[in-house]
C-alpha cells in the first residue's frame, strides 16, 4: 500500500470523526476561568459554590427551556431540601443519604405545583408563586420552627475526606495548601456528584419518556395526537426539575455547613442567568450540550460575582446586589448583542443601497 493511499484512508477516518467546536469552547471557556480566577486572585472556593449550585441552573433549563413553563418553584424547592437535609443530618441519618431525600422533597414541590396548575387549572406563574409561599412555612416546620440550623461537628458528605485531604497536601505542596484544602475536596466531590446527575439526566433526555417529554414542551397538540398525556409531561418535568433544585440545596448546606430559610431568596434569578450564561459563551445545540452549559454558566455566575467582591474589596452586606447587577449583565449582554447585530445589518444594507 502506498503512503498515498493511506494519508488518503486516514483524513477519511479523521473526517468522520468531527471535532464538536461545543467541546472546544468548553475547553477554552474553562481555560480563561482559570487564568481568570489566578490573576484576579478569586478564590477557589467560587468554583465549588457555582457547583453546588449548578444543578439549579440545569433544573431552570428543563422548565423554561425544554417545557416552556414560567415556573419560580425553585424559590420553594431550594430550601426545603436544604431544611430536610440538615433536619435528618442533626437526627443522625447518612449525609450521603439525605441527598436522595432532599431530591425527593424537591420533587414533591414541583408535584405540588403542577396538580395546582391541572387540577385546578390556575396560570402555572401564579401556582408556582402559591407553592413558594407556602413552601416558607413548610420549610420553618422541617427546621423545627429555627430560622438557621448550624452543622458544626455533625458529619457531613466533606467530612470523612477532609484530614486525608489536608494531609495529602500538606506533603505534597506544603502547608501553604492547608487554607485551600477544604475548597478542593468540595470540588472535587462535588464534581463527582454533577457529573454523575447529568449523565444520568442525559440519558434520560435520550429515552424514549425523555423524548417524550421534551416533544410535549415543543408542541403540546402533536404529542396529545400521538396518545400521550400532556399533564403527566408537564408533572413529571415540574418533578424533576425541582427535585434537582432540591438536591443543590443540600449540597449548599453541606458545602457551608448550616441551613439558613432565606438560602432561596431569589434563585430562580440565578437559574435563569446560569442558562443565558452558558447559551451566549458555549452556543449549546444538543440536549446534552444545553444541559452542561446550564451547569457551567452557573460556575461562571458565581466565580464572576466572587471576581467583583475581589476587585473592589466590597463587604458581605453587599452580596445581594453585586448578585443582582451580575444577573442583570447576564440578561442585558445577548440583548445589546441582538440589537447591535440588527443595527450592523441596517447599515450594511443602507450603504449597498447607497451604492447601488
Amino acid at each position: 500500500m502506498t503512503t498515498n493511499n493511506v494519508s488518503q484512508k486516514a483524513l477519511l477516518v479523521l473526517r468522520r470523526v468531527p471535532i464538536s467546536g461545543f467541546l472546544v469552547r468548553v475547553l477554552v471557556m474553562s481555560i480563561i476561568v482559570g487564568a481568570f480566577m489566578k490573576h484576579f486572585g478569586v478564590n477557589i472556593g467560587a468554583f465549588g459554590q457555582g457547583l453546588a449550585y449548578s444543578l439549579v441552573g440545569v433544573s431552570v433549563f428543563i422548565t423554561f427551556r425544554i417545557l416552556q413553563f414560567p415556573d419560580l418553584t425553585v424559590d420553594g424547592a431550594f430550601p426545603i431540601g436544604g431544611a430536610v437535609c440538615a433536619a435528618l443530618i442533626l437526627k443522625g441519618t447518612d449525609a450521603e443519604l439525605t441527598l436522595l431525600y432532599a431530591f425527593a422533597a424537591g420533587a414533591v414541590t414541583g408535584l405540588i405545583t403542577a396538580l395546582i396548575t391541572i387540577i385546578f387549572r390556575v396560570e402555572g406563574l401564579l401556582s408556582s408563586i402559591i407553592v413558594i409561599t407556602g413552601a416558607y412555612t413548610v420549610s420553618l416546620r422541617i427546621m423545627g420552627a429555627r430560622s438557621n440550623i448550624p452543622l458544626l461537628g455533625e458529619r457531613t458528605i466533606l467530612t470523612p475526606y477532609k484530614i486525608d485531604m489536608r494531609t495529602w497536601l500538606i506533603e505534597n505542596y506544603g502547608r501553604e495548601m492547608r487554607r485551600h484544602s477544604n475548597n478542593l475536596l468540595e470540588i472535587i466531590i462535588f464534581s463527582v456528584i454533577v457529573i454523575l446527575v447529568l449523565l444520568v439526566l442525559n440519558a434520560f433526555m435520550h429515552t424514549e419518556l425523555g423524548l417524550m417529554l421534551r416533544a410535549s414542551g415543543r408542541n403540546s397538540q402533536v404529542v396529545r395526537s400521538f396518545g400521550v398525556n400532556h399533564h403527566l409531561m408537564t408533572t413529571l418535568a415540574l418533578m424533576l426539575s425541582n427535585g434537582l433544585t432540591g438536591l443543590a440545596g443540600a449540597l449548599v448546606v453541606q458545602q457551608l455547613g448550616f441551613m439558613d430559610i432565606t438560602l432561596g431568596f431569589g434563585i430562580i434569578v440565578r437559574g435563569l442567568a446560569a442558562v443565558l450564561i452558558g447559551e451566549v459563551l458555549l452556543r449549546p445545540h444538543s440536549i446534552g450540550q444545553h444541559i452542561l452549559s446550564a451547569a457551567i454558566g452557573m460556575i461562571i455566575f458565581d466565580v464572576s460575582r466572587a471576581w467583583v467582591f475581589a476587585a473592589y474589596d466590597l463587604p458581605p452586606t453587599d452580596i445581594r446586589l453585586v448578585s443582582a447587577l451580575v444577573v442583570l449583565t447576564a440578561l442585558a449582554v445577548p440583548n445589546l448583542m441582538d440589537r447591535w447585530q440588527e443595527w450592523y445589518k441596517r447599515l450594511v444594507v443602507n450603504r449597498l443601497k447607497v451604492q447601488g
